[in-house]
């Protein structure tokens, strides 16, 4: 379904950027950046009805619950909206100021046919900017984050196993199970760093699939899918490894500290959005 609404949105980006530019680019440029915005947006998809209602519950759950043609973003503020439709973290959006961060709203969209993959992502893209005006874009920043390398004893990474889930889960001790039974090393570079605070990126050098399982003690309690804390270890549960120690001794491994060139969500504009 094509978006009017974006597609003049689009063509008010371009009219602003043609001020700013004209006399450095020149008309034929500014139509060129036209067709470009129009023809991208041309095949963007969007929901077939949308809901969004003010949260001042003040509860601590919020994300997102998708159906298959049909999502629920939960006590949300617009930048969490922004990290689910991007599929980014916290520290991959800028430009957030006020009520984009301490305003939570309920989101209820239903899509013409079921979703394929990530679809709805990309039709949340398509709200925001419908229903919020939001207008950005994206550039490569220098951030603190991690490189995976080989340890000083080399690695002990095990053989694959024929599983290609990789998931996360809480043991009853409040420990993390990273279960990663067949993966590459920057499928498990992808899978630290949404247990991190930075990128992890890939810099062992080493080739091939392993079973890369391994379970460490959180600094932080984990937060189940509500967004709500998770329930306290037992109190005579032991403390494990952190996820640095667990990864050297389990997989011959080591996270180490470094800025990494990371992609960022700025945010140019946004309004409260529109009345449903």
């Amino acid at each position: 379904m094509v978006s009017l609404t974006a597609l003049s949105i689009a063509a008010s980006c371009c009219r602003w950027r043609s001020k700013q530019t004209r006399g450095r680019v020149g008309r034929h440029n500014e139509v060129k950046i036209l067709i470009v915005l129009l023809g991208s947006l041309a095949w963007s998809q969007s929901f077939e009805a949308a809901s969004i209602k003010l949260n001042n519950s003040g509860r601590a759950g919020q994300g997102i619950s998708t159906y298959p043609a049909r999502i629920k973003v939960i006590n949300s503020s617009l930048k969490l909206c922004i990290q689910m439709a991007w599929n980014v973290k916290d520290f991959q959006v800028s430009g957030t100021t006020g009520w984009m961060d301490t305003e939570h709203y309920d989101i209820d969209a239903v899509a013409a046919e079921p979703f394929k993959k990530d679809e709805y992502r990309e039709m949340l893209k398509t709200l925001l900017a419908e229903r919020f005006g939001l207008a950005i874009h994206t550039e490569m920043q220098d951030k603190a984050g991690f490189a995976l390398v080989v340890a000083k004893n080399g690695s002990k990474l095990p053989p694959l196993v024929e599983d290609p889930s990789v998931q996360f889960s809480r043991t009853p001790s409040g420990d993390v199970m990273l279960k990663a039974p067949n993966v590459s090393m920057a499928q498990l570079a992808s899978a630290l760093s949404m247990m991190l605070s930075g990128i992890v990126v890939d810099k062992t050098g080493i080739e091939g699939r392993f079973n890369a399982s391994f379970q460490w003690t959180p600094d932080q309690p984990m937060r189940l899918k509500s967004g709500e804390p998770a329930p306290a270890p037992p109190p005579d549960a032991t403390p494990g490894p952190s996820i640095f120690t667990a990864i050297q001794e389990k997989l011959g491994l080591r996270l180490e500290s470094r800025k990494v060139p990371t992609e960022v969500i700025v945010i140019d504009r946004a309004q409260r959005p529109s009345e449903n």
